[in-house]
């Protein structure tokens, strides 16, 4: 049986280099191994920057690939990092992780914890423009529409680009209770149409824009997870919460 070949977007050269550090090990201050997710057609490379800079202050940080450069089902990619999840933790012999996705990685994250029932591991997630409530079938792409016949075509294209990821980043679930969130968009997303579709609703999430933080920034969508200025709000975002763990203890 022959193999399928990859989707277009998944042939495109990998960007950046992070390797996994199995000796790592949380420390009292930082009791939770940070788990970063790829989006649909990169590699955990892209985490470059941010694993770097987490690490400089002490996190543990772990980033898998998966999912032929999650192009696959997300119903495969769920189980991959469901037993990537398992291993970090196993190893680490933390109880509980922060996840930080970018785009399909952010909602691969919420689908993981929904379906394999295993929001008890996970202290906090980070979504950098995932598509929480959809998206209008590829952002750019959304104009062609004006027909079935065309909608048609468009989702062969998505299909033949993203592979079978594509087509199902298109409905979420909503929060998990015991679960705090941050969800960072970008207003220049071409990609998740509206942008403000990346954002979740509770009482445990922040919402916020790159912009809010530099009004002048034009970040794309495939250049969030190796902005600076991103990275750099990540960061604040996870110490702010090792911060309140120390004050309640």
């Amino acid at each position: 049986m022959s193999t399928p070949p990859l989707p277009l977007g998944a042939r495109l050269r990998t960007r950046g280099v992070c390797e996994d550090d199995w000796s790592a090990r949380p420390t009292a201050e930082r009791p939770w191994p940070i788990i970063l997710i790829h989006g649909t057609c990169d590699t955990k490379g892209v985490w470059q920057v941010l694993a770097g800079l987490l690490r400089e202050n002490g996190w543990a940080v772990f980033a898998p690939d998966y999912g032929n450069r999650a192009t696959g089902p997300i119903q495969e990619s769920a189980r991959q990092l469901d037993a990537y999840i398992d291993a970090v933790l196993t190893v680490t012999g933390a109880e509980q992780a922060i996840l930080v996705g970018h785009s399909q990685g952010g909602l691969l994250a919420r689908y993981w914890m929904r379906m394999h029932d295993r929001a008890d591991r996970v202290h906090h997630v980070v979504c950098i423009s995932s598509p929480n409530h959809g998206t209008t079938q590829g952002g750019i792409a959304s104009p062609l529409f004006r027909s079935e016949r065309q909608e048609d075509v468009v989702r062969s294209l998505i299909d033949g680009w993203f592979g079978p990821a594509g087509m199902q980043q298109v409905a979420g679930s909503e929060v998990e209770d015991d679960v705090s969130y941050t969800c960072i968009a970008t207003r220049s997303d071409a990609v998740v149409v509206p942008p403000t579709t990346c954002f979740l609703n509770g009482q445990k999430v922040r919402n916020i824009f790159i912009q809010d933080i530099d009004r002048r920034a034009l970040i794309r969508h495939e250049d969030m997870p190796m902005d600076k200025r991103v990275c750099q709000l990540i960061s604040d975002d996870l110490d702010q919460l090792a911060e309140a763990r120390a004050s309640a203890s």
